[in-house]
């Protein structure tokens, strides 16, 4: 029997003696030490020896001898010939006793192992809590396959793969005939194919990617933030140790590891690359340490910071800018912040907490006083003012800080803002009783303007009857950082059709007494909008979020935001006749889940409650808008996509 990784023993040398086994010895077995000399049994009534045969005659067996005499036994007469026979009897015994103790250390040095039918005999390499195990390492596709375990790999020429298994510690492969794969599994562009005669795909990933799946990305030298969605190929702790394959049998109890049901979407699986699949600090790996898997941080670097410390932009109001730009908007030069014109301002490079505030012997330009946008000192019409810097805002649409879900619910995820802060609540007045109630979901593409679906508006409720809520996780619940705005006016597309939902867009003007609207923070953010020329390739991994129902029968919208991850569907595929038969205009994109659930039965979708909310996709490191949540034909169906308003720009 091999040695139980949970017990912590650690198994003997292969030259150690071993215990033969307990068939053999017939009584008890001493663990872990060579045969010894028999114990005498409890204190308690003698129990006969057992007899032997003597010439002729059986006698019980006495104490270890040589065949000698004891003095005086010839003189007995009448006894001696008993005595005798009892002497010679437990002699033998002894002697055959030494001699099956000589036999079993000779077997035992000469590397004999007896085991009883129902044992197996593990060979084992090293010393610790694991047994050896054959495994093969398949360098095309950098995965750790076990014994006996098959896998497909592409060949670089025609429409052809290899079927390989693994055998003795080698991989032995040939080439099998495929077709396209039933379901879009690859990431990253990958193109998917099938064995001709097997349920077996492969990847073919394009220039740049890897793995199973194409979900590696072999270009990624550095993690960004907290490195939640690096997918890099880095596998070395801080330590310099190596990390173990996310696969491997002793994580199989460790709360991330890569046969989790969600691993693909936390980047684990058959690979001991770096990740943060529990949002932690950075990315990190488990080590074999000490006899025990333990978690360290990776060594991974982290990508070098731009827009603020580059000095090109600034963020929010640019209190943090510490750029080297020294013009102003009017193309004045700005004055230094030690100037001797300023000695009776109130900023200048003499000021207590001026190195905090970014002021010294330069110009460069600074918000100290946390004003819109950074400034500086400068001579204009002989006269000494200030005025705001030619700085750029950075390009901020489109990020987050991104946490991922812990709780999976009907049709897609519990989010948090945070996650979508693009994401906008509009509510309405009620009409016969006081408060108001949940309309539509609602994308914030500017500081005041909202976009949503014009069929949330078919009603024409007057505008100081709606109001708009950012920053909220809990559809009725304020949040932390919550801002709220009535409306001033809405837009309904012109050419949309309430029967068929095309164009199916409207948009919001927020009310406010000034020139912005919407401040930015961490849960309320503009998303991306596309250029007019974007084209995602087919079966391209988006996001949807909304406050709508679980599934269509659910009487009640949800009280937590929801995030929904779906694939963007061909064209062919996203037609009248996949939709029974409704009509499906240029205007409208389908995306559905394609990989959710062995049963079908939780595939992530939109539904009712989530109109007029985003389709977004990732875009150079920003989610951009690619839809807006239209219609579709129940929630979470098998093969049936939802609709979108396919959203390419705004004209006019």
């Amino acid at each position: 029997m091999g040695w139980a990784a949970s017990t912590g023993e650690i198994p003997p040398p292969l030259n150690e003696k071993r215990p033969a086994p307990a068939w053999l010895l017939r009584g008890p077995v001493s663990t872990g030490h060579p045969p010894a000399a028999a114990k005498p049994a409890h204190p308690g009534p003698a129990t006969p020896p057992p007899a032997l045969k003597f010439k002729g005659g059986w006698s019980p067996a006495g104490r270890a001898s040589q065949g000698l005499a004891e003095p005086g036994a010839e003189d007995n007469a009448s006894g001696g010939g008993k005595a005798r026979a009892r002497e010679f009897a437990g002699r033998s015994e002894e002697m055959m006793s030494a001699m099956k103790t000589e036999f079993l250390c000779v077997l035992l040095l000469c590397g004999a192992v007896f085991t009883s039918p129902s044992q197996e005999t593990y060979r084992r390499l090293r010393r610790g809590a694991r047994s050896y195990k054959v495994t093969c390492r398949d360098g095309k596709t950098q995965m750790t396959y076990r014994q006996h375990d098959s896998w497909l790999r592409p060949l670089l020429r025609g429409n052809q793969v290899e079927h390989c298994w693994c055998d003795g510690g080698r991989a032995q492969c040939h080439s099998v005939p495929v077709r396209s794969c039933s379901e879009p599994w690859c990431f990253n562009g990958g193109t998917c194919r099938q064995a001709l005669y097997s349920s077996d795909f492969v990847c073919q990933c394009p220039e740049g990617f890897m793995g199973k799946l194409c979900e590696i990305d072999a270009t990624a030298t550095c993690y960004k933030d907290q490195g939640v969605a690096y997918r890099g190929t880095w596998s070395t702790a801080e330590s310099g140790a190596e990390c173990a394959n996310w696969n491997s049998s002793g994580l199989a109890m460790k709360p991330y590891s890569g046969r989790r049901p969600n691993a693909i979407r936390l980047g684990l699986g058959n690979h001991n690359y770096c990740r943060n699949p529990d949002q932690d600090s950075k990315p990190w790996c488990y080590v074999f340490k000490a006899g025990k898997y333990v978690s360290e941080f990776c060594s991974t670097p982290a990508c070098a910071k731009v827009a603020e410390e580059d000095g090109d932009c600034y963020t929010g109001n640019g209190l943090a800018y510490r750029g080297t730009r020294s013009h102003t908007k009017s193309g004045a030069s700005c004055l230094p912040w030690n100037s001797v014109f300023l000695t009776s301002k109130i900023y200048t490079a003499w000021k207590s907490n001026a190195p905090a505030l970014g002021l010294g012997k330069h110009n460069h330009c600074r918000n100290p006083d946390g004003d819109a946008q950074p400034w500086c000192h400068v001579w204009k019409d002989r006269q000494l003012t200030w005025e705001y810097c030619d700085v750029p805002q950075c390009v901020t649409c489109g990020l987050r800080q991104y946490k991922r879900p812990q709780f999976r619910i009907k049709g897609g995820l519990f989010a948090d803002i945070t996650s979508h802060p693009w994401q906008a609540a509009i509510f309405v007045k009620n009409r016969r009783s006081p408060g108001e109630r949940f309309l539509c979901g609602g994308i914030l593409i500017s500081s005041c303007w909202v976009l949503s679906a014009a069929h949330c508006f078919q009603e024409r409720y007057p505008p100081h009857h709606l109001k708009v809520f950012l920053g909220r996780t809990y559809r009725l619940v304020p949040g932390e950082e919550e801002q709220m705005f009535e409306v001033e006016k809405y837009i309904i597309h012109k050419e949309f059709d309430d029967d068929t939902y095309d164009n199916d867009i409207a948009l919001l003007h927020l009310k406010s007494d000034s020139l912005t609207c919407a401040r930015e923070s961490a849960s309320v953010r503009t998303i991306c909008l596309p250029d007019a020329s974007l084209q995602l390739p087919d079966w391209t991994e988006c996001e949807l979020s909304g406050y709508g129902k679980h599934e269509s029968s659910s009487p009640f919208f949800s009280e937590r935001l929801k995030e929904a991850h779906v694939r963007l569907y061909p064209s062919s595929r996203c037609t009248s006749q996949h939709l029974f038969n409704r009509t499906v205009t240029n205007n409208m994109l389908c995306a559905g889940d394609t990989r959710s659930g062995g049963d079908h039965t939780n595939l992530h979708d939109a539904c009712q409650g989530d109109s007029g909310g985003p389709l977004v996709c990732m875009k150079d490191n920003h989610m951009t808008l690619v839809g807006i949540i239209s219609w579709g034909l129940g929630c979470g169906r098998k093969d049936v996509p939802g609709v979108y308003t396919k959203f390419s720009g705004l004209k006019g």
